[in-house]
């Protein structure tokens, strides 16, 4: 029998100009098969941007479990099985989904799975378990790659620039670096990251991103290794990097040593003492 209610789910794990070009090709896609079927799509579902192999929520994909629960959608859509699943609990968590609902309607642009026959669980496991494989191997691919990339200095990365330096992350912003500077020898005279952040409001001087400084970005700001032209990689120094220094690298370890100092910590529950 012929679904009454199929949902479309489009995914893309990586879309940084925010274009949306990747779902919009498996959208289209995924309602040229539904027309063919003759299947009536009663909602799209698009999770933009969103990895499924990092385990992190996937707000659209929980709304459409929610439908599927609810019985508002009786078949599932999709352009490839990896764009509903990349981990195999997951999988195994939709399946569970499906026999309590009755929905055995799966189809895939590249192929249809038939969820109500074993063989079609089995081929929908494989592609599962394959899926994962990928994954796994992409991020030990990209994790080799990050290390190279810092171990030789290089910049690596995308989005917002970082203050003190243009687009390329290379170049210096002479304007920029004087603050930087002023920021670095106010903290290491003893001046406090709050008071720091409060004089660059009070001075009108914006963060890249136009918003207010906070004791965590003026924080963030000084502890990295960036401004003092060393390249780091999970949080340690790995050497001289490509872009030139603002400070000077004993101004970063001093000023390592002094936010790492657990004394400054300001949040800290204040002591108590017996029959105060």
């Amino acid at each position: 029998m012929a679904p009454k209610a199929a949902a479309i789910y489009a995914r893309i794990s990586s879309d940084p100009d925010g274009l949306a070009a990747g779902v919009t090709r498996q959208i289209e896609d995924c309602r040229a098969f539904a027309e063919r079927r003759c299947w009536p799509v009663a909602d799209v579902y698009v999770d933009n941007d969103t990895s499924a192999y990092s385990g992190k929520r996937r707000p659209e994909y929980a709304r459409m479990l929610d439908d599927l629960s609810a019985g508002t959608r009786d078949a599932v859509i999709v352009y490839h099985l990896d764009r509903l699943h990349r981990r195999p609990s997951e999988l195994e968590d939709f399946l569970d989904l499906c026999d309590r609902t009755g929905i055995r309607a799966l189809a895939c642009v590249t192929g249809e799975i038939d969820l109500g026959t074993h063989d079609g669980r089995f081929h929908a496991r494989i592609l599962g378990a394959v899926a994962r494989k990928e994954s796994d191997d992409k991020s030990r691919r990209l994790t080799r790659k990050h290390l190279e990339l810092a171990q030789a200095g290089k910049v690596s990365g995308g989005g917002t620039r970082p203050f003190g330096y243009a687009k390329d992350r290379l170049t210096v912003i002479p304007d920029e670096a004087v603050v930087i500077k002023e920021m670095a020898e106010r903290l290491l005279a003893g001046d406090s990251l709050r008071s720091i952040a409060a004089n660059l409001n009070d001075r009108d001087v914006p963060t890249v991103t136009g918003r207010e400084w906070t004791t965590h970005s003026v924080r963030q700001l000084l502890y990295s290794a960036r401004i003092s032209g060393q390249r780091e990689h999970h949080s340690e120094i790995v050497g001289k990097a490509s872009w030139p220094a603002i400070v000077k690298p004993a101004q970063t370890t001093r000023i390592r040593a002094l936010l790492n100092d657990p004394e400054r910590r300001t949040n800290r529950v204040a002591r108590k003492y017996l029959l105060a």
